[in-house]
C-alpha cells in the first residue's frame, strides 16, 4: 500500500478545497437566511476523541445551525463496531442523519477488528501499522458509500498524530481518509468532505504537547507563557489532566476545543446548501 507524503496530502487536501471553492463562487449568492441545518439531523459518530470534543463540537453546532445534534462515540472503538449502527439509522427516518460525522483515529483492541487469519499482527494479536490502516479504509469507505448513496452529506474527521496508540497507524489512516474523500470529490462534489481536525492540534503535521494560546484562552484556561497544554499525558487524548470516571476533563481542554470546533465549522458547511 502507497503512502501519500506530508507534501502530497497537503496537495490533495487542497485540491478537494479548490473545488468547493469553485462551486460556492457559482451559489453563494443564492444562500437563504438565517442559519443553516433547519429541520436537519447531524450525527458524530467517533470514538473517545469525539467523547472529549463532543461538548465543545455540539455547543458550535448550536450556535451556528439550527440543526438536531447527536454524539455517538465510545471510547476505544473502530469503525467497524459502529457500521451496523449507522445502517440501522439510515433505514429509520427518525434516526436518518442528514449529515453525518466519522471520526474513528486508530483504536485496534475490540473483536471486530481482530486480524484475518494469516494477517501480520502484534504481540498481543492485533493490528497495527498499514494493515490496520487498510482495514480502517475498507470500513469507513463502507460507511460513506452507504451514506453517500443515501444521498447523506458526510464528514470525515481527520486523525491527530496520537504516538500513544499501539496501533501506530494515524497517519497512514489520515491518508486513507484522504484518498476517499478526493475519489468522492470526482463522482458528487461536496458530497464527502474532510475537516483536517487533526492540524488544530498539532504542528507541520507533528504531535506537540503545546501550542500557542488561541484567543480567549487566558490563564484561567491555562495559557503559560504564551502556550497552553492540547494533548492528554497518554499522548493520544486531549484533556491535559487525568479523565474523570465518566470519561469528562475536569479542567478546560483547549485540544477538545479546537478539534471539536474545526470538526464543527465543515460540518456547518455540509448543512449549508451554498458551499
Amino acid at each position: 500500500m502507497s503512502v501519500l507524503p506530508s507534501s502530497r496530502r497537503a496537495r490533495a487536501a487542497l485540491a478537494v478545497g479548490a473545488l468547493v471553492v469553485a462551486v460556492v463562487a457559482v451559489v453563494v449568492l443564492r444562500r437563504p437566511p438565517g442559519p443553516p441545518g433547519a429541520g436537519e439531523r447531524l450525527v458524530l459518530y467517533g470514538d473517545s476523541l469525539s467523547v472529549e470534543a463532543g461538548p465543545p463540537f455540539t455547543q458550535e453546532m448550536r450556535q451556528a445551525t439550527e440543526a438536531e445534534v447527536r454524539v455517538r462515540s465510545v471510547p476505544g472503538i473502530a469503525p467497524c463496531d459502529l457500521l451496523a449502527e449507522m445502517q440501522a439509522d439510515l433505514a429509520d427516518p427518525a434516526r436518518r442523519p442528514d449529515v453525518a460525522v466519522v471520526q474513528f483515529a486508530g483504536n485496534n483492541a475490540t473483536d471486530c477488528i481482530a486480524p484475518a487469519e494469516g494477517q501480520p499482527a502484534d504481540e498481543e494479536g492485533r493490528l497495527t501499522g498499514a494493515e490496520l490502516a487498510e482495514r480502517y479504509a475498507v470500513d469507513v469507505r463502507a460507511a460513506v458509500e452507504a451514506f453517500a448513496a443515501a444521498g447523506v452529506r458526510v464528514v470525515i474527521a481527520g486523525p491527530p498524530p496520537a504516538p500513544g496508540l499501539p496501533g501506530d497507524a494515524t497517519d497512514l489512516i489520515e491518508d486513507e481518509y484522504l484518498r476517499i474523500v478526493t475519489e468522492w470529490a470526482g463522482r458528487d462534489i461536496a458530497r464527502v468532505r474532510y475537516a483536517d481536525a487533526g492540524a488544530t492540534v498539532s504542528e507541520d503535521g507533528h504531535y506537540v504537547d503545546t501550542l500557542p494560546c488561541a484567543s480567549g484562552e487566558g490563564a484561567e484556561q491555562g495559557c503559560e507563557d504564551g502556550r497552553i497544554v492540547v494533548r492528554a499525558p497518554d499522548r493520544i487524548h486531549f484533556c491535559p489532566s487525568e479523565l474523570t470516571e465518566d470519561l469528562t476533563c475536569p479542567v478546560y481542554s483547549s485540544g477538545a476545543h479546537r478539534y471539536g470546533e474545526e470538526v464543527a465549522r465543515v460540518a456547518t458547511q455540509a448543512l449549508d446548501p451554498s458551499y
